[in-house]
């Protein structure tokens, strides 16, 4: 049986081996999700008294502002739902795609454009809108439902990146099948990084995510691929990947 602590050192020895290139994936994935920012001009006040009221402060701002920053607000809102829907979940089944491959090989940067290459793009981007839509939907229900579906839909990119011909029903049904009994795991699993976090933000001022990142995503990697051995009864891939790790190879 597998532990969390076999998984992460499985990652570990093929993060290693390719390392700037799982580097340079991590970090362009992340800007991908989360690099994106609206810049914007800047209102400036004059006050008389710096010891001013809320109640004076509002009644200082002309409702124009307000008004601007209300429109401003849900441009740049749309605008970030928009590049989620069409660029950041594209490119995490890339960057799913190249940290499974990484695995068996060493893979090249270009891998992590596969979500947007040969005919895939239309369907990559249905397929995780509507995984999106329902996690959405669930969290309109209650909090704790919200973040149980999104561990059962966590597998979505993982199962197109393997499965690219997959509809988004099939992935969909896939990854809550995969996730039966495993959405405690996958939560361990990510909160045994908390202290790594922790360490790149406090003692590396954030340089520590350029290693984390990638060895997280080599991690997710070999959860998917174990946890899917273990559903669909690929006995050989599971001694492979034991074997991998004692031999020092990637499986």
């Amino acid at each position: 049986m597998w532990t969390r602590a076999l998984l992460k050192e499985n990652a570990k020895v093929a993060f290693r081996r390719n390392y700037w290139s799982c580097v340079a994936v991590g970090t362009l994935t992340s800007l991908l999700l989360g690099g994106f920012s609206i810049g914007g001009s800047s209102y400036n006040i004059e006050v008389e008294d710096a010891k001013i009221t809320i109640e004076e402060f509002y009644s200082k701002v002309p409702m124009r502002f307000w008004f601007l920053l209300l429109i401003a607000a849900t441009i740049a809102g749309i605008i970030g739902i928009a590049i989620t829907i069409l660029v950041s979940n594209v490119a995490m089944v890339g960057c799913c795609r190249y940290f499974l491959e990484n695995r068996e090989h060493k893979t090249p940067v270009s891998q992590m454009f596969f979500g947007f290459q040969g005919g895939r793009y239309s369907s990559n981007v249905l397929t995780l809108f509507i995984r999106d839509l329902y996690i959405f939907l669930n969290y309109l229900l209650f909090i704790i439902p919200g973040i149980i579906k999104s561990f059962s839909y966590m597998m979505v990119p993982f199962i197109l990146a393997e499965n690219p011909e997959m509809s988004a029903n099939e992935a969909i049904t896939n990854s809550k099948e995969l996730m039966n009994g495993n959405r405690w795991r996958l939560f361990c699993l990510e909160i045994s990084f908390i202290g790594w976090s922790l360490l790149c933000a406090l003692f590396t001022l954030g340089i520590g995510i350029f290693w984390l990142k990638p060895y997280m995503e080599a991690s997710f990697a070999a959860f998917y691929r174990e946890i899917s051995a273990e559903k669909y009864g690929r006995e050989e891939q599971k001694e492979e990947f034991y074997e991998g790790y004692y031999n020092g190879r990637i499986v």
